[in-house]
């Protein structure tokens, strides 16, 4: 394994003229990536020791290459494309950030370096990087991810895909969050090329030029984002032969709507916490789906699964644990591990929280999560329910129920032709209301998205408190 790992952070590679990425319209060599990452690495080797190495940049490239750097220097790499906060910066506490600049001289520059404190515990050897979650019902955690975490990943055969030649992957995840190492360095570690995409919200219509230029072969998107894509712009996606899904559902509605739109790649669709690298289970959708909701599936190669009776919950539902080389070492915070994930035998373990049930064909399916009940008027509501029943209806593509302070919201996308129909709310208010008369409703066209992929909460919400809200009052 750590032969391994070394050749991938100095095998030959890395002076072949051959492209291995491109970004914002610049291919870049192996050996230009190598030599960028030379100069992280010279400077953090001039400024150590530091085990820690925040790697801050604006470039996708930078982020890739000064996590190449800090590696080669014995760090654990933290990518920062300029939107990590105060906290999070607490929780990882580095010893050194470096600014990484592509095209500029010097490329690397420190960028303030805290106040050396001893650390009460020291990080474990096998530490390179850290994931951070999404923090969509909190702030964000920090995880610490293991050298073993991203060669399992690395390894897993469930992810490759037959494609002719060398394998080039589009790349939309930001640098902080786990869909990176599945874009990035899944993709190098296999000798493949990177193309970076515009974000959906900057130049959307450049994907189908950058797919047919490069041959995309695979690319991952958010259940939001690929939403999002398949309605306003399909043929952004029409050239390219896999299509993965992650991050949050993946609804029935989405898949059907894209091959009404004529699009024919492979669907995978793909479960797994931040905790666990990157992906803990895939399903990939047949043809002619008839199933009323997509499946997680079944567990990657490398990895086990325990479905644990709630002490409460759906009876007929279990909470879904899983184990194995994927489960990351655990919780940071002020730079030493905080709790790690383990089961009662040492072993690498963590409870997901989510509830699933088997399919006929022994396929998990989502059913919510352990804290998905809330209260609602003093009543317990359970949100998945409510939102698989609103999803089930004509003219629907999504909800979301969201409870933010004094409010409980059912976001509903629908056909964009239908959002003043009388009709369709009238169904859906009917549905509602069976799980509580308190809950507001609000039909939007589309989900605004964050940079990382997922629903903006926050958003929504502002949404349904200037225009649903001040209706009903």
């Amino acid at each position: 394994m750590t032969d391994t790992w070394h050749e991938l952070l100095h095998g030959r590679q890395w002076s072949s003229a051959s492209t291995v990425w491109v970004e914002d319209g610049t291919e870049y060599s192996w050996a230009q990536v190598g030599r960028l990452a030379a100069a992280v690495e010279a400077s953090v080797r001039a400024h150590g020791p530091a085990r820690v190495v925040v790697i801050r940049s604006r470039h996708k490239l930078g982020c890739f290459a000064g996590q190449l750097g800090a590696w080669r220097a014995g760090s654990v790499a933290v990518a920062d494309d300029h939107t990590l906060t105060d906290r999070e910066f607490d929780r990882v506490r580095p010893d050194l950030t470096l600014t990484v600049s592509v095209g500029a001289h010097p490329p690397v520059e420190p960028a303030g370096r805290p106040a050396r404190r001893p650390r009460p515990r020291p990080l474990p050897d096998d530490v390179v990087a850290v994931n951070h979650t999404s923090g969509s019902t909190g702030s964000r955690k920090a995880v610490a991810v293991s050298r073993g975490n991203l060669l399992a990943l690395f390894a897993c055969r469930d992810l490759d895909v037959p494609v002719p030649g060398r394998l080039t992957a589009g790349s939309f995840a930001t640098p902080t969050y786990d869909g990176w190492w599945f874009d990035t360095w899944r993709t190098v570690a296999a000798g493949g090329r990177v193309v970076c995409l515009p974000h959906v919200n900057d130049d959307v219509f450049a994907w189908p030029g950058l797919a047919r230029t490069y041959g995309i072969g695979r690319l991952l998107l958010p259940a939001a984002v690929l939403a999002t894509v398949v309605e306003v712009l399909p043929e952004a996606v029409a050239d390219i032969p896999w299509l993965f899904s992650g991050g949050e559902q993946f609804r029935v509605s989405t898949y059907r709507q894209a091959r009404q739109a004529g699009l024919r790649p492979t669907f995978v669709n793909l479960y797994g916490p931040t905790e666990a690298t990157f992906a803990t289970h895939h399903h990939r959708l047949p043809e002619d789906l008839t199933a009323p909701a997509v499946p997680i599936g079944r567990p990657l190669d490398g990895c086990r699964q325990v479905l644990r009776r709630p002490d409460d919950g759906p009876p007929d539902a279990r909470e879904l644990v899983v184990n194995g080389p994927f489960v990351c070492l655990g919780y940071l915070d002020d730079g030493v591990l905080t709790h790690r994930f383990r089961d009662e035998d040492g072993q690498p373990s963590y409870r997901t929280g989510d509830l699933v049930r088997a399919d006929g064909d022994g396929n998990l399916v989502f059913a919510g999560r352990l804290d998905g009940q809330v209260k609602v008027n003093g009543m317990r509501v359970d949100t998945a329910a409510l939102e698989q029943r609103v999803t089930a209806l004509p003219r629907v593509r999504d909800c979301r129920v969201v409870q933010h302070e004094r409010h409980t919201v059912a976001f509903v996308r629908t056909d964009p032709a239908t959002l003043g129909d009388p009709a369709t709310r009238s169904r859906i208010e009917t549905v509602v209301q069976d799980f509580s008369s308190a809950i507001g409703i609000s039909l939007v066209d589309r989900y605004p998205v964050r940079a990382g992929g997922k629903v903006d909460v926050p958003t929504l919400m502002d949404h349904y408190r200037t225009t649903d809200k001040a209706e009903e009052t």
